[in-house]
């Protein structure tokens, strides 16, 4: 099966290390990538090899374009689109899926940071490319592209056209241009072949020369909140342009700060969660780290053949959670509307039953089996209905596990009955799940003034 591919160039040039700094940023870059490719079902690719040991006739800027597919098809990896992010740029942890905007064309962004700069390397190249008129407005950087095999050709093109001249590109690049290695070059072939560009993605997907911008500047009248306009706003910060000594510093502060979201242990949990609305958008459905917590606590081997009974499936959101756990989730809603909208939102999970059932006046053993283990209550929210809720799982079912939502949602109703039903050694408490009282705001506006949730009869 065809994948998409992030392909990293990362090559260390040793004896140009004066020119490029120290590689050491290459350690938190190249997690930042591995992380958002596991998160997004990418292909990380890394080319850290240089297909040719000569990096002065074959520097890496050269080789990461015209061997790009070589090395793929050396690999034995059937791609898809094809992400080329420079060493330099680190993808923020909840970046969008940017193969999903593309259009399948050939996406690249506009250079526009240093106009003066590109407008010498274009007409120093001119003459080469025999007066060929490059528009300077569609001038991109070579450092963040995307393309796919369709262009195949083109770029096999270009390989043909840097070895059929290699020393005039060196004399070109080092004693006439002097500006830069294959970018200008690329930048004519996609021109004179007539490649059409997709111009339109976010710049939030390639934020470049950032210090020129002010972007690692933060606002003064958010009060305590000092995070950087870059990880605020971006997707794909670009450390360029600044001074090549500083950039693995500068990397590491950003890494110290924000590093703790690339957990690669909840890399899977995160794609799975991204499926679906939380609480901050969807009022009917729990928040996102509510739904995080079930996925640590039965996201294991343990609970994969196991059966879960959601009562008060609502429009499927946390359903959808559970059928990545359990082999088997019957999901009960007496609501019309809001079963076909759990339908359409389980369409392609082939581990969902409903069940339609009025839960307070419907008997339970007409309408559920008794082989089940795990029961997430999440129904009426009034204390005579959660309280029935409760002692029809314990009636129907054999020792199961409850987990509750909503267990701090004013005015405590929820709360009053699992807290008696726990005093009286009917339930046994195991802990509490999804946001704090303070963190936890609906969609709809209500503040909750206890935990969110939580499990009992556990273990």
């Amino acid at each position: 099966m065809k994948k998409n591919v992030v392909w990293w160039p990362a090559i260390v040039h040793k004896e140009n290390a004066h020119k490029y700094g120290d590689y050491n940023y290459f350690e938190y870059t190249r997690k930042s990538w591995e992380y958002w490719c596991e998160r997004n079902d990418v292909l990380f690719v890394p080319f850290t090899e240089p297909v040719e040991d000569d990096l002065f006739r074959f520097r890496p800027n050269w080789q990461k374009i015209i061997f790009v597919f070589d090395e793929l098809d050396r690999l034995g990896i059937e791609y898809d689109q094809i992400f080329l992010a420079d060493s330099s740029c680190m993808i923020k942890w909840d970046a969008p899926n940017i193969f999903e905007l593309t259009d399948r064309k050939f996406v690249g962004w506009n250079d526009k940071d240093n106009m003066r700069w590109i407008y010498d390397s274009i007409q120093g190249y001119k003459s080469f490319f025999d007066g060929f008129e490059l528009d300077q407005y569609s001038y991109i950087s070579s450092g963040v592209i995307i393309f796919n095999e369709t262009h195949r050709e083109v770029i096999e093109g270009f390989k043909k056209l840097y070895l059929d001249n290699i020393d005039k590109f060196i004399d070109l690049q080092d004693n006439i241009v002097k500006k830069g290695t294959e970018q200008t070059p690329f930048n004519y072939w996609l021109q004179i072949n007539k490649v059409e560009l997709n111009l339109d993605l976010p710049t939030a997907f390639k934020l470049t020369h950032m210090h020129r911008k002010e972007l690692f500047s933060h606002n003064w009248q958010d009060g305590d909140d000092k995070t950087p306009f870059f990880i605020k706003y971006g997707y794909n910060w670009v450390f360029n342009g600044i001074p090549k000594d500083d950039r693995s510093n500068l990397i590491k502060q950003t890494w110290d700060l924000v590093g703790n979201n690339y957990n690669m242990d909840t890399a899977k949990h995160d794609k799975i969660l991204d499926e679906m609305l939380h609480k901050d958008t969807a009022k009917y459905t729990t928040s996102r780290k509510l739904k995080s917590d079930i996925l640590k606590e039965f996201g294991n081997d343990k609970y994969k053949d196991k059966t879960i009974v959601e009562i008060g499936a609502s429009q499927g959101h946390s359903t959808r959670m559970l059928s990545h756990i359990f082999k088997r989730v019957i999901a009960v809603e007496w609501d019309d509307w809001n079963l076909e909208q759990a339908r359409n939102n389980n369409s392609d999970r082939d581990n969902v039953e409903f069940v339609k059932m009025d839960l307070y006046y419907d008997r339970w053993e007409d309408h559920l089996p008794d082989d089940v283990d795990v029961v997430f209550i999440d129904a009426g929210h009034e204390y005579h209905q959660v309280k029935m809720d409760i002692e029809n799982s314990l009636k129907r079912f054999n020792n199961p596990i409850l987990v509750f939502d909503d267990y701090g949602l004013p005015p405590g109703e929820v709360k009053k009955a699992i807290d008696e039903k726990i005093e009286d050694g009917v339930l046994k408490f195991h802990k509490f799940i999804g946001e704090k009282s303070e963190d936890l705001i609906s969609q709809s506006g209500t503040k909750f003034f206890d935990m969110e949730g939580c499990i009992c009869n556990f273990g």
